[in-house]
């Protein structure tokens, strides 16, 4: 996998389109994740990924993501709410704000090979796989590789290279 699409969303954010430059952020992380060979095979031919929230960044995420492909696999969006089931879900991206929406949400996916993904100020330190932060106007992303093998998820080297690494505030396997 090349890191070049990423790494070009990286560098041509502009202040004005963040909602979509985080959008295409998601995008390029399915991409460089592993489920599970049992759960792809479960899902046939598409990846589902539900936008979980409100606003901008949810409404850019379900227009660039639907109708996608990630190799051979086409990109089905669900907008839930967050006290809906995951069931069927490949990744998940909260953009919700309320932090007990967020921790329901992260409570839902624990112990399944869902990838979380959130724009909510410290949600990978929370126990979500990678979150994304605005850094001198910039987007970047923070990635919890602990929280990613509890999820059963194999993350690109390349993807974890160009990421900060953190470690969640849990403490077996509980939400602060």
């Amino acid at each position: 996998m090349a890191t070049a699409p990423l790494t070009a969303a990286i560098r041509a954010q502009a202040p004005g389109d963040e909602a979509q430059v985080k959008a295409a952020f998601v995008y390029n992380f399915i991409k460089f994740v592993d489920w599970p060979s049992d759960v792809v095979q479960r899902s046939g031919d598409s990846i589902v990924v539900a936008v979980i929230g409100d606003g901008g960044v949810a409404d850019a995420a379900e227009h660039l993501l639907g109708g996608k492909q990630v190799g051979d696999r086409r990109v089905v969006v669900r907008r839930l709410k967050a006290d809906q089931s995951l069931a069927g879900v490949h990744a998940i991206f909260v953009t919700e704000t309320d932090a007990k929406k967020v921790h329901r949400v992260l409570d839902g996916a624990s112990g399944h090979p869902i990838l979380s993904i959130g724009d909510a100020g410290g949600f990978a330190a929370s126990g979500g796989i990678i979150g994304l932060v605005i850094e001198d106007r910039k987007v970047r992303f923070e990635i919890d590789q602990d929280a990613a093998d509890s999820a059963g998820l194999k993350i690109s080297s390349k993807l974890l290279a160009l990421s900060r690494v953190v470690h969640s505030k849990t403490k077996s396997g509980e939400r602060p």
